[in-house]
């Protein structure tokens, strides 16, 4: 059986269990692919509900948001996820910080109304346990991305800044599988380590245990602000392709999804809800589209949807590879207190 045979069958499978505990996810998300031809946006909101957390990485892209006074609370997501819910959205990822350090983990997740939405989690893993993995499945998650930076140990210890995080990470993998999760290895790929052995390893690995893995390639903000040698170029970008050929478990966000290529998902696929409150177009264009506390969220997509950058195809990531966007765009919140408001960046022509 071929790899590719073998994802599309697992995939299958997941969905097929999705249909049966959750059938009002499953049902919206049968019209994605419709939904994306008619123009309609469905972003996956990433919720940063809290950015508390127990490492200090070095490649942290919320070090430098601004603190304000009004933060969310479980009554703010459950108000926004019927506002998603009308809008036709159906996926959530729960980011941070780190979601599993929080003490009211259950109350966020059930706030988020788990038999509408098909739930994700971006964890370091650390606290990962057994216990807990089957504690997230009762509560409604459906699948955890396990952040591995490098598929050395030492390599990712050192970027954590913490001895044991690797081994933490990779047990974590098996724990959340054995509690029934879909499992994803969330990695950074930059410039210096793309084409490495460690890549197509960690692929292979994947493969070989039924994860997938989601590349997020290197930006040039938060800790690595104005840090352009990281990103990747051409050639790793048709390296990622290569090994997604051998290794379908390999995937970037710029790749086919459902059959749709989508290129950047910036807002119309992807949006990123902060602590505070504001509307980013990703987790990585700090950005504000607006904020929630202060105008209704079909107003602040509505917003980010009539932005060309955002609505019209690109096939690179807009803020990862595409050298126009971030010179012209994303170097304008540099050095400044984050997210700023969108009037800051945008002019009338940036709309369509």
């Amino acid at each position: 059986m071929s790899r590719s045979i073998e994802k599309q069958q697992i995939e299958a499978a997941r969905r097929e269990r999705l249909k049966k505990e959750k059938p009002l996810a499953f049902e919206k998300i049968l019209k994605i692919a419709d939904r994306f031809k008619a123009g309609l946006a469905t972003p996956v909101v990433d919720i940063g509900f809290n950015l508390a957390c127990n490492l200090k990485c070095r490649h942290c892209f919320t070090t430098r948001f601004a603190h304000k006074e009004r933060a969310l609370s479980p009554d703010d997501l459950r108000r926004f996820s019927d506002e998603a819910h009308e809008l036709g959205l159906c996926q959530f990822v729960i980011s941070g910080g780190e979601p599993l350090i929080l003490k009211n983990l259950q109350s966020v997740i059930k706030a988020l109304q788990p038999d509408r939405f098909h739930l994700s989690m971006s964890t370091n893993g650390y606290f990962l346990t057994k216990e807990m993995a089957r504690d997230l499945r009762s509560w409604g998650l459906d699948k955890v991305k396990i952040s591995i930076d490098d598929f050395d140990a030492a390599k990712h210890d050192m970027n954590r800044n913490k001895e044991g995080a690797y081994l933490k990470a990779k047990e974590a993998l098996f724990n959340a599988q054995e509690a029934g999760l879909s499992v994803v290895i969330q990695t950074c790929i930059t410039h210096q380590n793309c084409r490495t052995d460690r890549t197509l390893e960690m692929a292979k690995f994947a493969q070989e245990n039924g994860f997938t893995v989601d590349v997020m390639i290197a930006h040039a903000v938060g800790e690595w602000e104005g840090k352009h040698d990281m990103l990747i170029d051409a050639d790793d970008a048709a390296y990622m392709k290569h090994v997604n050929q051998q290794y379908p478990s390999l995937h970037r966000d710029t790749f086919p999804t459902y059959g749709i290529e989508r290129g950047c998902g910036s807002v119309n696929s992807n949006l990123h809800l902060t602590q505070y409150g504001d509307i980013l177009p990703c987790g990585f264009i700090h950005i504000s589209l607006g904020n929630i506390f202060e105008e209704s969220f079909a107003a602040i997509l509505k917003r980010g949807m009539s932005i060309k950058h955002f609505k019209e195809f690109n096939p690179l990531c807009l803020s990862g590879e595409d050298s126009n966007f971030i010179k012209n765009y994303m170097s304008k919140f540099y050095g400044k207190p984050l997210p700023v408001h969108w009037s800051e960046v945008f002019t009338p022509e940036d709309f369509v």
